[in-house]
């Protein structure tokens, strides 16, 4: 035997050796990244398309109180519009005034073919558009201020008959709130929704119709904004397929003639959006929306593009009391979402082969720091996808793994914490209701529900920098009256939630109520762009409710805190 095949005989079983090792360790990687991430992904997807879900109800909410202050609910109109103008008008312009954005326009119809709208085109101007007779042309006229003095601007050239319109025939047939199909508004070329109401007259008939536009620009942009990765896809669509938003996509196409169309995704240029689209229309099918159940209802699949490409979907249908029926959907190539998992696997088998050159010492070290490490982010991901929002997920490394050890834990803040004011995530909030209300034996605690009022004024006169502000300072003083075992989570918009432990006493909830009611009505300090001697603070409503005195569940309870805070709503404000 020469002294090479010596070399080879002593060298050649521990290169295999260190090979299998390193297989093993590849393999190990491999299966724990590959499942993790799968479940972690479709958390993610199942989180952000209940993201969407809320930021529509959000977009919506005000259009019912726009129609409620244009017409109340029992308030007769008459017959001929003409002795109301005056009264119509004041409604009109209050109605206008609550939710700019995207309720800027409320308009009405009645039997006898007569209408009348009323557009704000900023804080203090107004555009009327009026017909008394059904054979004439609706007038358009200007006015500033509620009680301005309107002046003639033009006439509308076709001939307006609202009893001929959609949104009015649609109302005319049913007693509740009813929603159009989404168009396309002919003057600012954005997508549109109606909401429409039947109006009845002293004698309990069918009037007319009242009615407001939202327009969908805003759904558009946040939808547009949301993080899925370069491949990835989230976008909204009606039942019948026609994209109202999407990320990486647009709404609107050209026809032959140059005239914008509604783009539908079974149609659509995007292979991701087509088949994902098309798998949630096979699975959802004919049924009809039960706004009571399927607002909560999330959907999953798999689908295949055509070219075979298998793309995993999460969706989360978005339904309302008025007949809303949209489906919002996250779609994601699977080999965008393991990409990472092969690289990072090349990566641990790359060290492998350097571990076999250098010494058999080195190479165990090495890949045994790697599978530890590899271990405690599972269990870490593992933690986080049960609903654990305290898992640490920590990391010196500066390689790939360190990556996608702070991807994980990046990840981990997006889901569990609120960006804006640092406060916990609605996520955070019900994974720790959950663990807490699961054993009757613990310790009892309160939860406050906390709503601002007086924000949105806030937000309208000095920007949504300064409603951010003030978010982050209310968030501030609520954190400052808290102990450390407490918890402040951030529900939606301008509403908190405080997790009181060992609070369960009248007198203890009192105290508590109080501190909170000081601190977060006292003058905003962190404002800016504010007129020299404006003080400017924001009221608050309480709710609170304890566990487990009322309620044997985490939503039976934040549900009887929400009440409350309604009932203290008149107290709340200033």
């Amino acid at each position: 035997m020469t002294l090479r095949s010596l070399r080879v005989s002593l060298v050649l079983p521990y290169v295999l050796l260190l090979a299998l090792v390193a297989a093993a360790l590849g393999g190990t990687f491999y299966w724990a990244a590959s499942r993790n991430i799968g479940l972690f992904s479709d958390q993610y997807m199942r989180a952000i398309a209940s993201r969407i879900a809320q930021a529509v109800h959000f977009h919506v909410r005000g259009s019912a109180s726009v129609l409620e202050a244009a017409f109340p609910e029992g308030m007769p109109v008459q017959s001929d519009l003409a002795p109301q103008l005056a009264e119509l008008r004041t409604r009109f312009w209050v109605a206008t005034s609550m939710f700019t954005n995207p309720n800027n326009y409320v308009y009405y119809g009645n039997e006898a073919g007569q209408s009348i709208a009323l557009k704000r085109l900023s804080e203090q101007e107004a555009e009327l558009r009026l017909k008394l007779r059904p054979e004439l042309h609706r007038l358009y006229y200007r006015y500033r201020g509620v009680q301005g003095k309107p002046r003639l601007v033009g006439q509308e050239p076709g001939l307006f008959d609202p009893r001929e319109r959609v949104w009015y025939q649609l109302a005319r047939q049913t007693s509740m709130q009813v929603w159009t199909t989404v168009y396309i508004d002919f003057s600012s070329q954005d997508l549109v929704v109606t909401r429409a109401r039947r109006v009845l007259g002293a004698d309990g008939l069918f009037q007319g119709v009242v009615a407001t536009d939202v327009s969908l620009q805003e759904i558009n942009r946040f939808v547009g904004g949301l993080d899925v990765g370069d491949r990835g896809r989230a976008f909204v669509v009606e039942r019948d397929g026609k994209l109202i938003a999407a990320t990486g996509a647009a709404n609107l196409g050209l026809s032959v003639d140059g005239k914008p169309l509604r783009v539908n995704a079974a149609n659509s240029d995007d292979p991701v959006i087509q088949a994902a689209y098309r798998g949630m229309a096979r699975l959802v099918g004919e049924s009809r929306a039960d706004s009571r159940l399927d607002d909560n209802r999330e959907y999953r699949l798999l689908v295949q593009d055509d070219e075979g490409d298998t793309i995993t979907v999460a969706a989360r249908r978005v339904v309302d009391d008025a007949g809303m029926d949209w489906l919002a959907i996250v779609a994601i190539p699977r080999t965008a979402i393991f990409t990472g998992i092969h690289q990072q696997l090349g990566i641990a088998l790359g060290i492998g082969l350097l571990a076999v050159l250098l010494t058999i010492l080195i190479g165990t070290r090495i890949f045994g720091r790697i599978a530890q490490e590899v271990i405690a982010l599972s269990q870490a991901v593992d933690r986080i996808r049960s609903g654990d929002p305290s898992v640490a997920i920590a990391t010196r490394r500066q390689d790939e793994l360190g990556d996608l050890a702070r991807n994980f834990s990046a990840m981990q803040r997006d889901l569990f914490t609120d960006r804006l004011t640092g406060a916990a995530s609605r996520m955070a909030l019900d994974s720790l209701l959950a663990r807490l209300t699961a054993d009757r034996r613990a310790t009892p605690f309160a939860v406050l529900f906390i709503d601002l009022n007086d924000f949105k004024p806030l937000n309208d006169q000095f920007g949504h920098d300064n409603g951010d502000h003030a978010l982050l300072e209310i968030a501030g003083r609520i954190k400052a009256c808290l102990r450390a075992e407490d918890l402040l989570a951030r529900r939606s918009g301008d509403e908190f939630i405080v997790v009181a432990m060992g609070v369960s006493s009248a007198d203890a909830l009192d105290s508590l109520k109080t501190k909170l009611r000081v601190r977060i009505t006292a003058p905003l300090e962190t404002l800016t762009n504010i007129p020299p001697g404006r003080v400017v603070r924001l009221g608050v409503a309480i709710g609170a409710a304890c566990w487990p005195a009322d309620a044997r569940d985490a939503e039976a309870l934040l549900k009887q805190a929400d009440e409350a805070m309604y009932r203290d709503k008149p107290a709340g404000r200033r």
